[in-house]
């Protein structure tokens, strides 16, 4: 016995009513699309169809700016954030200068004192952010690296002391974080589908924050130069062109905030949410496809969006793997920053402006790199080959430097400059290699709920190498010469590629034996 329907639609502009049809004929009648969802008349019995552009109706605000503007606009934030950092790198000679330091371990403390405030930071913000939300923390977070730079710029201003200088130094870094934040937040928009985004929203991450290196230097240099105070002597004329240097790199720092603040929007629902169904820290995990994280209609079981670790079968031995790896790039790559720009103007006399200019050509190459080669490589190769390859560069570049650093002051000019210059373009180019292939192994390891928290792992970790790096090897700096300084920066970069090489040969054994069938008995 056939059930009947009654249906009025629309064709053309005029209505058709049909009478009563079977259950057939109305399964037809829905399949085709010229009908239109229809809804119940409250003042009829009949059923009355919606007008036919009514489902196309334009997106909301929120929808245009979620969909356009959300992931440049962390991208941004991210760049302008980063820029304030690499502008100060020029004047750390004239820091020191400024504060009458040697270079030493007391000379490394000016680097040393925003990682240790970032102790605090990176491990308070990424995992707050999983409770909070991506978008507020961020925020915050920004805003607050805005204020603390304020602070040391007045600070400057004032001739403050040595130890009220690094105290402001130390207040700034308690407000880091937000890198590791907007990578969470990136793998929350890229590990959909599939995660086929993920790889290109972190290569776009890393691009921006080469552009930072490309245009902070030089602008860094620049302000320097152009913008100064009227002090009656030398000195008060430098601590006014530091003073507005940093001035300018917490006005970046409060303009990202802004950013943030009007154009993200929070995507990280899942973060909060995903707890039906997690993993304990020894479960196993093997190579396979993805799970993306679902909410099931029939009961709100949520999965976990886990891929592979590619340094470890086991969440947190990957995850141990590939921070042990980060750290000892993060302790080469904090002593280049720390001692580099003195190497140019001790050896090849670089004012603080060609310093500047030095930096920004450096990363003129690495953002080539970056942009045209880096994803590419990646996603040929995997992230272990991209990390290992990198490293390489990074920690050839170093020897390289070591060496030119160790030679007689009376040789020639030319063959010291070719080597250094030759050595940090080497280095450059292995950074934006490197770069992604951290992020992308760390995030195929953890479900989304576990993004910031383990992000925020990695950063304390790196944090911490940061902090203890340019101490230990100022001191090897002060003792033995720059050209010590360098080849230890360079051997730990070395490590971190056996370290790497090595955890991917167990994971490929154990899995190897793991699918192997069981010989005959």
């Amino acid at each position: 016995m056939s059930t009947s329907v009654a249906l009025t639609f629309a064709v053309a502009g005029d209505s058709l009513s049909l009478g009563k049809l079977s259950s057939p004929t109305a399964a037809r009648a829905r399949r085709r699309s010229v009908f239109q969802l229809a809804t119940p008349n409250p003042q009829s019995d009949g059923i009355v169809a919606h007008p036919p552009d009514s489902r196309r109706s334009a997106p909301s605000r929120p929808q245009l700016f979620d969909r356009d503007l959300s992931v440049p606009a962390v991208l941004l934030a991210g760049f302008l954030n980063l820029l304030g950092f690499t502008m100060t790198s020029p004047i750390q000679p004239s820091l020191g200068k400024h504060f009458s330091l040697q270079i030493g371990a007391s000379f490394g403390s000016l680097t040393s004192a925003y990682p240790l405030g970032m102790m605090l930071g990176i491990l308070l913000w990424p995992s707050l952010s999983d409770l909070l939300g991506r978008k507020f923390v961020l925020s915050l977070t920004l805003a607050g690296s805005g204020l603390g730079l304020m602070l040391q710029s007045w600070g400057i201003r004032r001739c403050c002391t040595l130890e009220q200088f690094l105290a402001a130094r130390v207040l700034t870094g308690c407000f880091a974080g937000n890198g590791p934040i907007s990578k969470a937040y990136l793998a929350d928009r890229g590990s959909g589908g599939g995660g086929e985004h993920l790889s290109k929203y972190l290569a776009w991450k890393d691009a921006s924050s080469t552009l930072a290196f490309i245009v902070g230097p030089v602008l860094g240099g620049l302000v320097y130069q152009v913008f100064g105070g009227d002090g009656l002597d030398g000195a008060g004329d430098e601590s006014n062109r530091i003073s507005i240097v940093i001035l300018f790199s917490a006005i970046a720092s409060l303009f990202a905030a802004m950013s943030v603040a009007l154009l993200v929007q929070n995507k990280d629902g899942s973060d909060r949410l995903a707890r039906a169904s997690v993993p304990s820290a020894d479960e196993e995990i093997a190579d396979g496809p993805t799970v993306d994280t679902e909410n099931h209609e029939n009961g709100g079981v949520y999965e976990t969006d886990i891929v592979s670790c590619p340094l470890g079968t086991r969440l947190w031995t990957g995850v141990a793997s590939v921070a042990c790896v980060s750290a000892l790039y993060h302790a080469a790559d904090s002593t280049f920053f720390a001692f580099f720009p003195s190497l140019l103007h001790n050896r090849l006399n670089f004012d603080t402006r060609a310093v500047g200019m030095a930096f920004t050509s450096f990363a003129i190459v690495s953002f080539t790199v970056s942009a045209f080669v880096a994803s590419r490589f990646m996603k040929a190769f995997g992230p272990v080959a991209a990390c290992t390859m990198g490293l390489g560069a990074v920690g050839t570049g170093l020897f390289t430097l070591g060496y030119a650093a160790s030679l007689p002051i009376g040789i020639n000019m030319g063959m010291t400059a070719t080597l250094i210059l030759g050595a940090s373009a080497l280095y450059y180019v292995g950074v934006p290699l490197y770069g992604p292939s951290v992020p992308t192994m760390l995030l195929r390891c953890v479900p989304p709920h576990r993004r910031g928290a383990v992000m925020g792992f990695d950063g304390a970790v790196n944090t911490m190498a940061r902090i203890i790096s340019p101490l230990i090897i100022g001191e090897i700096h002060r003792v033995h010469g720059a050209g010590a300084c360098f080849r230890v920066a360079g051997s730990c970069v070395y490590v971190a590629v056996s370290v790497a090489l090595s955890r991917r040969w167990l994971v490929m054994r154990k899995l190897y034996r793991t699918s192997s069938p069981l010989p005959p008995p």
